[in-house]
């Protein structure tokens, strides 16, 4: 049963990461034809966050009490009809509309297939199988831009949204004909009132700060890469798709290696020095002349994922699984990062617009570095090695 749960869950998430990273490399470009600028561009990317951060903590809730199938299927459905609101759009609102509802569906899969998945994880393995789970998950955000890239250039913008639809539609098949439904055993943990009580663990605390600050650099990448390669280096679409694609490609091939990793050594010192990899990173991509410079640096950033991802799902799961209630643990996990998403483009589209695009990379570092100083400080005991309680996993229903 497990088997086939974990097979299932991975290639649902795989196929909708892949529409969703198809369109990355795009819709920098796609809101510009339609006479956006820095704010707006921004406005397009946090959009998405923003419907995602409104509906995320109902969500959770309610896939603790109704199950988990319903929301992931439902929300795999809701990302094959946005596919036909990007090839429908006329002008940025629509756009705009097209991305709120992504978000929702967005906020539907995602955190309830890592909760899903978490449940299911042996005690003591959370970083093996959240290392398996983050190989397909990364693994279709690296496939997608360049894919994207490469059919923009060859058959036009509105094909890649035909593929992404195609794609999200053989994930919700896969969910709605082999995903057995599961829900949070009311006889382990009494569902609590509210979300207070996720943040009572020191360590907790760290991750949420470590997710924020870490999410808000990726989407100065997300939103600004884009343009920095368009506008500035005079890079072609499949260029551009083939950058955003390394970084992701190099954190997908190294989620397996680092999660098994993570489960022998110390878990705090790989999101510490992912976190710093990656703020180093950001700063430097306003100072590379051209594309094999860039390619360097967005190496880099993969590596960066690649070390800290693993290590910091793994502590979610583990105390998801102390708490209980793991469905709303990992919806405030993605919490934390939608947050991070609507600020970041926000942000950084106001320094593109009024100061520069130099500053734009070097203000998220900064936020990046930000992250890794609180998640430092909420180590326990400081200055030891944190030493994680293995617990048993419940069993599927």
């Amino acid at each position: 049963m497990r088997r086939k749960i974990f097979i299932t869950l991975c290639l649902a998430i795989f196929s909708a990461m892949l529409g969703m990273g198809i369109v990355a490399p795009l819709l920098p470009l796609y809101a510009q034809h339609y006479g956006a600028a820095g704010l707006m561009i921004g406005l397009v990317f946090a959009s998405f966050s923003i419907s995602r951060t409104l509906f995320l903590p109902l969500i959770g809730r309610l896939s603790d009490r109704k199950g988990r199938k319903i929301f992931i299927t439902a929300g795999l459905l809701l990302f094959t009809l946005t596919s036909v609101g990007y090839i429908c759009a006329v002008n940025i609102l629509i756009l705009i509309f097209t991305r709120i509802f992504q978000g929702i569906a967005a906020a539907m899969v995602i955190p309830i297939a890592l909760a899903y998945m978490g449940e299911i994880t042996p005690g003591g393995k959370e970083g093996t199988y959240m290392g398996l789970f983050n190989l397909f998950f990364f693994g279709g955000l690296a496939t997608g831009p360049i894919l994207g890239g490469i059919v923009k250039d060859a058959f036009g913008l509105e094909t890649s949204f035909y593929i992404m639809g195609a794609f999200s539609l053989i994930g919700f098949l896969l969910s709605a004909l082999f995903l057995p439904d599961h829900r949070e055993s009311s006889g382990r943990h009494t569902l609590r009132k509210g979300y207070r009580h996720f943040f009572k663990p020191r360590i907790l605390k760290g991750v949420f700060i470590y997710r924020l600050c870490f999410s808000i650099g990726i989407g100065v990448t997300w939103a600004f890469l884009p343009i920095f390669g368009d506008n500035v280096l005079a890079l072609s679409s499949s260029q551009i798709g083939l950058l955003i694609s390394l970084n992701i490609l190099v954190a997908t091939l190294l989620q397996t290696p680092f999660g098994k990793l993570a489960d022998k050594i110390n878990k705090g010192w790989f999101v510490i020095l992912g976190g710093i990899m990656a703020a180093a990173s950001l700063i430097l991509i306003p100072f590379t002349k051209n594309f094999n410079e860039l390619f360097f640096v967005n190496l880099l950033l993969g590596l960066s994922g690649g070390i800290a991802m693993p290590a910091l799902t793994a502590l979610v799961v583990t105390e998801g699984k102390k708490i209980g209630e793991m469905g709303s643990m990992m919806s405030l996990f993605v919490l934390f990062h939608s947050f991070g998403m609507i600020i970041g483009p926000l942000l950084a589209g106001i320094s593109a617009e009024f100061v520069s695009l130099t500053v734009t990379f070097v203000t998220g570092g900064i936020v990046g570095l930000f992250g890794v100083a609180g998640f430092g400080i909420a180590l326990k005991p400081p200055g030891k090695i944190m030493r994680l309680e293995k617990t048993g996993s419940p069993e599927v229903e």
